[in-house]
């Protein structure tokens, strides 16, 4: 495969930034007193962690300009540094975020530039670890992160991740770095006051990396050590009372500091930034109720919009809007609570409210609660029109289910034949008829029904349908008689029923026995023995599945239905367990 024209561009790149810092060393850096840091291992390192190896071993060759004895052991030290940095960043690559990855300069800056400082040693034939060794280590540590993070984050990207406000800042506070820190490094300036002064370059380098992140932090960095290795070259007085090995192990510290402190956050940025997006697009709102303060919202804008506000020591809707019951005390904790809210243009919104308390005085009681508000009036409105579906069907598959030709003619030719001869049972049994059709005709247009009127077309079934079964059907009804306030779902008991009725007896030659019962109040069982065959995809299933689904979905009630299965799946007994409306 040819390389392509981006490969020799930045092999271009790699070669004109490896003469300018070359060059550069030694004009700017490089005095008297040696350097304090040398920026070659951290434009090989930084190559390398941009991705550009063969930039990096171009960048590492340049060393050789000074001839082949005296530059080779430095290339070969460039070149290793510059493989083991690529190894690195390219395996932290696959398990780490992109924030975070930029914490890898700090092993890098130790543990590469040991390996660099051993083997410049051996090929310039001198004992490993011996004299320099430290001193050398620090310069090339202090090189890697003064430089290094500043080659990886140069892109196009760097500018545009701080907008102007933010731009304007960091440019301000970059050249005020510089100045400070070229007043500071005056070699004529008092070295006591020099050194008093070098810490508000130091200052600035923190502000830099916890105000603007990784790209506030690369260049402070820089521009941090440019000024002291400037300094320490033009024979600062301050600086040069103190060991250069010494010196360049501090400013490497502070370097490595600042490196961390702006990779946590920009990750931790950029995690609120995910959690407030999606919160936004969620309609989540995140509060916060302190005793004493009341509510405190993380958005109080997003808070409005869904018809929420702050009031004394807790909240309450927004003016003009109305609010379906109350809201819960945010003073204590509670579980996800359905709240129907309606704002001033009368459209509805439903919003779910949780609270967990964090934190309690002395005396035990809550101080502190974090909680949660979410908008889900579209998920609301969904389940509503699935529910709607789900009733439809359900009252077309009841429909069809009486309207079968065997049940309707059944009943008609038992009418016919009683008109004569007991006129009084065929209008009896004429009327039962009517009311059935009618029951399963109006059923999408009521809410709730209540067990007088279920247990009503139950019998009137039941009486059509044994014009037919005989003596298969052999029911039984338990429910203690009196009064009785179970509210239920209309033809949901009926439903269960006639699904027991068809299932269990219209397909067994000898039918079978049907007890509905009542163990406790609000709950309502239907056995049937034998048992209902289960698994034969040729025959209905009971109880039936809509049905099912449609319990489990209701939002208002909170109805169970339990189904009891044999080893050999087939069904013995249905348990539906009425719950009285969420408030």
């Amino acid at each position: 495969m040819r390389p392509s024209q981006a490969f020799f561009m930045r092999l271009f790149i790699s070669l004109l930034l490896g003469w300018t810092v070359w060059f550069l060393r030694g004009a700017v850096l490089a005095g008297p007193y040696g350097m304090l840091w040398d920026p070659m291992p951290g434009l090989v390192v930084g190559l390398a962690w941009r991705g550009w190896l063969a930039g990096a071993v171009a960048a590492a060759f340049v060393p050789l300009a000074g001839g082949l004895l005296g530059g080779a052991p430095e290339t070969g030290s460039l070149l290793l540094e510059g493989v083991l940095a690529w190894l690195i960043t390219t395996s932290v690559r696959r398990v780490a975020s992109p924030h975070l990855r930029a914490l890898v300069v700090i092993p890098m800056a130790a543990g590469v530039t040991f390996t660099g400082v051993l083997v410049e040693q051996i090929l310039g034939f001198n004992m490993p670890f011996g004299p320099g060794f430290g001193i050398s280590w620090t310069l090339q540590s202090l090189g890697v992160m003064a430089v290094a993070p500043l080659v990886q984050a140069l892109d196009g990207d760097f500018l545009s991740r701080m907008d102007n406000r933010v731009f304007l800042g960091w440019v301000l506070l970059s050249i005020l770095l510089v100045v400070v820190g070229r007043v500071a490094a005056l070699p004529d300036i008092d070295p006591q006051g020099g050194l008093a002064l070098a810490l508000i370059p130091l200052v600035i380098l923190f502000w830099q990396a916890m105000r603007f992140g990784v790209p506030g932090s690369a260049t402070a960095c820089f521009l941090t050590a440019l000024s002291a290795g400037m300094a320490w070259a033009e024979g600062h007085g301050g600086m040069l009372s103190f060991p250069p090995g010494l010196v360049a192990l501090g400013l490497t510290a502070a370097l490595g500091v600042a490196h961390g402190v702006a990779a946590i956050r920009d990750e931790r940025e950029e995690t609120f930034s995910w959690v407030a997006n999606a919160a936004r697009n969620h309609q989540v709102v995140f509060w916060r109720w302190r005793i004493g303060r009341g509510v405190e919202w993380d958005d109080p804008a997003l808070a409005a919009r869904i018809g929420l506000t702050s009031s004394g020591g807790g909240w309450t809707q927004r003016r003009n809007w109305e609010v379906g019951g109350s809201l819960p005390d945010p003073g204590t904790t509670f579980g996800p609570i359905l709240v129907h809210m309606r704002d001033p243009d009368g459209h509805v919104r439903w919003l779910e409210l949780a609270g967990q308390a964090q934190a309690r005085d002395p005396s035990g009681h809550v101080s502190v609660v974090l909680g949660t508000v979410l908008d889900v009036t579209e998920r609301q409105l969904s389940q509503e029109r699935r529910e709607a579906l789900l009733r439809r069907e359900t009252e077309l598959r009841t429909i069809r289910s009486q309207l079968h030709p065997h049940v309707i003619f059944n009943a008609l030719n038992r009418i016919a034949a009683l008109t004569m001869s007991e006129p009084e049972k065929a209008r009896d049994l004429l009327v039962r008829l009517s009311r059935l059709l009618r029951a399963t005709l109006i059923a999408a247009e009521k809410q709730n029904t209540d067990l007088a009127e279920e247990m009503g077309l139950i019998r009137d079934y039941l009486e059509l349908e044994g014009a037919g079964l005989g003596e298969r059907l052999r029911f039984q009804d338990r429910i203690p008689a009196g009064p009785d306030a179970s509210s239920f779902p209309p033809l949901l008991l009926f439903s269960l029923v006639e699904g027991a009725v068809r299932r269990g007896v219209g397909m067994k030659k000898n039918g079978a026995t049907i007890v509905l019962s009542r163990p406790q109040p609000g709950c309502f069982r239907i056995e049937v023995d034998p048992p209902v065959p289960g698994g034969e995809a040729e025959f209905p299933e009971w109880p039936d599945p809509v049905w099912r689904e449609r319990v489990g979905m209701q939002q208002a009630r909170r109805d169970t239905l339990r189904v009891e299965t044999e080893r050999n799946g087939s069904v013995r007994a249905v348990e539906l367990e009425l719950e009285k409306e969420a408030k």
